[in-house]
């Protein structure tokens, strides 16, 4: 018994060591990174990137973003991501994300398989490839709520780009150690979302987990501008998900006051009621099936991109793809075009009339080119988008298409279960 006791004693003597150590890690970091050249988290713009968070009507900003121009020492290398928290302290997670992923990118990959880290070699994704070419398969938005897949010429993915697929893979699983053994932010029922997106050179590499979503811009053969889809929500009821989730004990159903947003419940209580399958923090439901593990997609750069947009689901959910690149592309300038895409998302929320539901919002805009060509439609059509004017026509369309649109939280109170559900 007094071995026993003594054994604890000493465990806990060193996970307070190693909270101490990363506290102070993190203290000296944040530090480097307020004076880091081409480093921007706050409303404004770089040289090719433009960011802005809004807040919403839920209280406290829980939304944040990131774009990092030279982020390596390789030449045009960028790092941008987007970050929302849920729960408590969901803030205070995707700032700390925020903050500390693109640092662990930076580590060698031996440091991040520290302390008996999972393999993670069969996490890695790869595009889907066509016998026989070296064509991929990405995702392509119809503009009706459908994703196709549509091949694409790309190179084949050399050996480095393999490892910065692994690297990232496994940062993501570092950054969640790390919110577990936080002293100061409690992430049992806190957590967040992130895309976290490399460019070098023509290499673009997205680790995804949650619902955020990234597009790529791009000209079609006829000079139109198509929207592709780099990532994919990833809900609780999506393929494989829902699957992975029921396997390890985790229920997943649907609210009756909200029958198109299905959720995440520990096994026996009705909580929290996450609305993603993956995420950072979130430790009451690790065992039951949530993981950090990132979806990864890899795309070469092509001459006919033209720009990128990664968002939070505050921008998604009142907002289609082919809205957004109107918007940007009759911004007055790049350096407005992420508020000139808030601003149209909450001028969205006032339309549909829940102004008071409104959630918060972030976007990174970040361009390939010096210059844009003409807009896919019409100005006047992403004028009314950024002013909140809109004709009779577009109305009749969104009140169509508002029953399709999932306005939700991200988790549930649990004072407000018992009045909907029974364990």
């Amino acid at each position: 018994m007094g071995m026993c006791m003594s054994a604890q004693k000493q465990e806990k003597k060193e996970l307070r060591r190693l909270a101490k150590q990363m506290q102070n890690a993190e203290d000296k970091a944040a530090q480097l990174l307020a004076d880091m050249p081409g480093r921007l988290c706050c409303n404004g713009a770089t040289e090719n990137s433009s960011i802005h968070i809004k807040q919403g009507c839920k209280g406290i900003n829980q939304d944040s973003a990131l774009t990092w121009e030279g982020f390596t020492e390789d030449e045009g290398s960028v790092f941008l991501g987007v970050f929302y928290g849920h729960g408590p302290n969901g803030h205070l997670v995707a700032n700390k994300v925020r903050d500390c992923l693109p640092s662990l990118l930076t580590l060698p990959i031996q440091s991040l398989l520290e302390e008996g880290h999972e393999n993670i070699h069969h996490h890695v994704k790869r595009p889907i490839k066509i016998a026989g070419s070296k064509k991929r398969m990405v995702y392509v938005d119809n503009g009706d709520g459908h994703r196709e897949t549509e091949n694409m010429n790309h190179d084949d993915i050399d050996k480095e780009s393999d490892w910065i697929e692994e690297k990232l893979i496994a940062a993501f699983h570092k950054m969640d150690e790390r919110l577990r053994m936080h002293p100061k932010i409690s992430c049992m029922s806190s957590g967040a979302t992130a895309i976290a997106m490399l460019i070098q050179g023509k290499d673009l590499i997205v680790g995804s987990i949650g619902d955020s979503r990234a597009i790529l811009a791009s000209r079609s053969t006829d000079g139109t501008l198509v929207a592709y889809q780099l990532t994919m929500d990833l809900k609780p009821n999506s393929e494989g998900e829902k699957e992975r989730i029921e396997k390890h004990n985790g229920r997943v159903f649907a609210l009756p006051n909200e029958p198109h947003i299905p959720r995440f419940w520990l096994p026996h209580a009705n909580t929290p009621g996450l609305a993603m399958s993956r995420a950072f923090g979130d430790f009451c439901l690790k065992e039951h099936g949530l993981i950090a593990t990132p979806q990864i997609i890899h795309r070469n750069i092509m001459d006919e991109d033209e720009f990128i947009v990664l968002a939070t689901d505050g921008v998604w959910d009142v907002l289609s793809h082919e809205e957004v690149m109107d918007v940007i592309l009759s911004s007055p300038c790049k350096e407005e075009a992420a508020k000139c895409v808030v601003d149209a998302a909450r001028n969205a929320w006032e339309r549909k009339n829940w102004s008071n539901r409104m959630d918060d919002c972030a976007a990174v805009c970040h361009f390939l080119k010096d210059k844009l060509i003409g807009p896919l439609t019409s100005q006047s059509r992403a004028h009314e988008l950024r002013q909140g004017n809109h004709s009779p026509k577009h109305e009749d369309v969104n009140t169509q298409t508002q029953k399709t649109l999932a306005r939700y939280d991200a988790v549930i109170s649990p004072i407000e279960l018992p009045q909907c559900v029974a364990v």
